[in-house]
């Protein structure tokens, strides 16, 4: 009898710093969908933020280790730092599935990265090797863009309760042929970026509640932004 393959979801990004956001978006994802694991792959350098110099990928993955310190089902992958390249998620999702093919890789975003998913590399693509779930604010429709759904060629609209939580409703996306989707669902906003945060503390505004404390730690000791 075959192995049913692992769950395991994927959240990309500079995490320049990493905050309260990127780890509230993954404990609900991991928790609604089941995941075995969520792996935090961070960019050598984002191919959309290329005018703008992030902090040392030492310091970004010491302050994204302190972050995860304390989720023992969270996961770092230096996949894209080793390449020591822009970083593009089509060929980071391929190369996982290469390396490990009895993953079933569920990409996780924020909605306001979707909406930009059709200026990515090989965009339409991403749905042969991984689905991809989009954490969509509390009470915003539960609706892709038209020209998303037709660029993934995607079955209409599903709407169904979550197997893991029946207060919550999920639209399901299903890819034509081939056993993907495109899953959104609600999540309570959390307000937070990490240009807002390089920028508060550029004026020496509070960010304490933004990132964990280890995180505002680690940025006062090394004086970073």
């Amino acid at each position: 009898m075959a192995e049913s393959l692992k769950k395991i979801g994927l959240i990309g990004g500079t995490f320049d710093p990493v905050h309260n956001g990127h780890l509230h978006l993954a404990l609900q994802a991991k928790k609604l969908f089941e995941l075995q694991k969520v792996i935090f792959v961070p960019a050598y350098r984002s191919p959309h933020k290329l005018a703008l110099e992030p902090v040392s990928c030492e310091h970004r993955l010491a302050m994204l280790g302190l972050a995860l310190e304390n989720q023992p089902d969270f996961y770092i992958d230096n996949l894209e730092i080793n390449k020591k390249k822009v970083s593009y998620t089509i060929e980071t999702v391929k190369d996982l599935k290469l390396l490990h093919p009895d993953w079933e890789i569920y990409l996780i975003l924020g909605s306001d990265t979707f909406q930009t998913i059709d200026t990515w590399k090989q965009c339409s693509h991403l749905l042969d090797f991984c689905s991809i779930l989009v954490g969509t604010r509390l009470g915003a429709e539960l609706n892709m863009p038209k020209s998303i759904q037709l660029m993934f060629s995607l079955d209409e609209p599903i709407k169904q309760a979550c197997s893991s939580n029946f207060d919550s409703e999920l639209t399901v996306y299903k890819k034509q042929k081939i056993n993907t989707q495109v899953i959104l669902f609600s999540i309570s906003p959390l307000d937070i970026s990490s240009n807002n945060i390089r920028q508060r503390i550029s004026y020496k505004e509070e960010i304490k509640n933004l990132l964990p404390p280890s995180v505002d730690n680690y940025i006062i000791k090394n004086r970073l932004y």
